[in-house]
């Protein structure tokens, strides 16, 4: 391909030639056209040959660029690496040999990071990929040997190694925000939150912990304005709860609640507002550690929430953890407001809107228990139906299945019958029939919006059998149980295909049908040998009844059915 394009490229020179020749022919015999009958016309320049074979290659196309990597590159570095061992030794050596005292050792550890630091600012803009790693390298070594000095040596106090090491972490903030690195703003975070753990003495001043995390905090949430780091934000958030939870293991039953509370929520909103504004500001169609740092905010934030207010105020919990969502759901809000939504934008945030739906049920579940706790458990999944479908939110429809499948069948915790229940007349039964049509208004409300809200309408009347045989078969003896559970598919069947051929509903009479072929085969095949002779007699009275109900509807209707 490249002998092509330099075939091409030399035969228009060669053109290019012939012309410029011409026009100079042409200018001569115009200007002294006596001379220009002498003159002799200059040879066309003969067309270059193009060697298409090359039989010599230079040391870098070659394959000798192997031997030149190793001598150019590779030995430089082991060189290097050479000296340093060397110098590791060496200052090994000095130390056992006691060559040097402690405090010479330490301002060794000390001069050594200025060279790192030095060509680590120096090649910023030659080698930007290599510079904060150099830089962070060099901040990493000059805060191992100040600390050193500390904990080896009792060189200075706690309070002014604690200055010092602070001083180091504030100055590395300073680069990175000016530098807009991230690397580097990461190694004065692992700095920063260091300080408090490499300088404990066990004396539980949790008040002084907390104040200083929580305005590194929000020196981070001022530092990260207008950057898109995407990996810090998530390492400090692990750090900060990780603090958090090696604290409070030990000691947070003896605390006071004002300040763990106050960490707690100052991280929870920090973040939030931080993660929000990133959101809004970026272009990305897929900010995958955006939305990561979004949920596990929310998730740690109500998990943490939960310990602290259960240790605190646990009568109060629930209440003061509806709070924490709602704080979330405000958030939210705020940050749609602030932003232009496109397609790409809306899927994201109706992806985020979802974070709280498992939180919700969880509250669910924490304020509320036994049958009441079954019922606020189906209104809950009907609710998020309703408000996905009036949204047009496509993910938060598809959040609301599992809530469903949960809520419905958690009432078969509670299938025991108790004392002076009525069938039919209880809170389980309630529960049942409240599902029943809380999935019959899901389909009618969502069905023009999802083609999935045609599972609503498939699992209504089963759900509601299914409730009607738990009653039976928790309120009756065992004899009349098989005639009831006959008794009540003839009923409910000829009840549905009744409807459903006077209101024309296609479904409905599906539903009869299927319900009389239950009856019928559950009649010749079950109840006509178990059943006592008197409820035989009563089941295949009534299974005729309700055949002849159907074929007379039937044939009425029969220009429909066509």
């Amino acid at each position: 391909m490249e002998e092509k394009e330099t075939q091409e490229i030399l035969t228009r020179i060669q053109t290019m030639e012939r012309e410029l020749s011409f026009l100079k022919e042409r200018v001569l015999t115009l200007s002294s056209p006596k001379t220009a009958q002498k003159q002799v016309t200059p040879p066309v320049p003969k067309p270059i040959p193009i060697e298409t074979n090359q039989t010599e290659v230079s040391l870098q196309d070659g394959p000798n660029w192997f031997v030149e990597w190793i001598g150019e590159n590779l030995f430089v570095k082991l060189g290097v690496f050479s000296l340093l061992l060397a110098s590791i030794w060496f200052f090994y050596l000095a130390i056992e040999e006691y060559w040097i005292n402690e405090s010479v050792r330490i301002w060794i550890g000390l001069v050594s990071a200025i060279p790192i630091l030095l060509y680590g600012y120096r090649v910023r803009n030659t080698r930007p990929y290599l510079s904060p790693s150099l830089m962070g390298l060099g901040i990493a070594v000059l805060f191992s040997a100040y600390y050193s000095g500390y904990l080896w040596y009792d060189l200075y106090s706690t309070e002014v190694c604690f200055v010092g090491l602070l001083i180091i972490s504030l100055t590395t903030v300073a680069i990175a925000h000016a530098q807009k690195s991230e690397v580097l703003f990461g190694f004065a975070s692992l700095g920063a939150f260091l300080v408090p753990l490499l300088l404990s003495t066990g004396q539980n001043s949790y008040p002084f912990l907390f104040t200083y995390l929580l305005l590194w905090n929000v020196l981070f949430f001022w530092v990260r304005k207008n950057t898109g780091w995407k990996v810090i934000p998530l390492i400090l958030l692990a750090a900060n709860h990780l603090i958090f939870v090696g604290w409070a293991n030990d000691n947070l039953v003896d605390a006071k609640p004002f300040f763990p509370i106050v960490f707690q929520l100052g991280v929870f909103v920090l973040f939030l507002l931080r993660e929000f504004q990133t959101l809004e500001t970026t272009k990305s169609k897929e900010p995958i550690l955006t939305l990561v740092t979004i949920g596990f905010t929310v998730g740690l934030g109500f998990v943490q929430s939960f310990w602290v207010f259960s240790v605190f105020y646990p009568v109060a919990k629930p209440f003061l953890l509806s709070l924490i969502l709602i704080l979330f759901y405000g958030l939210y809000e705020r940050s749609i407001r602030k932003t232009e939504l496109n397609i790409e934008k809306k899927k994201i945030y109706d992806l985020i809107g979802l974070f709280g739906l498992p939180f919700i049920v969880s509250l669910i579940v924490i304020g509320t228990t036994g049958k009441l706790l079954a019922f606020s458990l189906i209104s809950f999944a009907f609710l998020v139906t309703v408000a996905s479908t009036y949204s047009k939110q496509l993910y938060m429809y598809f959040a609301a299945f599992p809530v469903w499948f949960f809520a419905l069948f958690y009432v078969f915790a509670f299938t025991y019958r108790s004392q002076n229940e009525i069938p039919f007349l209880n809170g389980r039964f309630l529960v049942f029939a409240t599902g029943s049509v809380y999935l019959l208004l899901s389909y009618l409300y969502s069905r023009k919006f999802s083609e999935l809200s045609k599972l609503f309408l498939y699992a209504a009347y089963p759900y509601w059998l299914l409730g009607t045989f738990v009653e039976i078969y928790l309120g009756f003896p065992e004899e009349k149980k098989l005639f009831l559970y006959t008794l009540s598919l003839i009923v409910y069947g000829l009840v549905a295909l009744t409807v459903g051929f006077l209101k024309r509903i296609q479904p409905l009479k599906i539903v009869g049908f299927g319900s009389l072929a239950l009856v019928i085969i559950k009649f010749y095949l079950y109840d006509f040998w178990n059943l006592s002779l008197g409820y035989r007699i009563l089941a295949g009275l009534f299974l005729g009844i309700t055949l002849i109900v159907t074929g007379t509807l039937y044939n009425h209707f029969k220009k429909e059915t066509k």
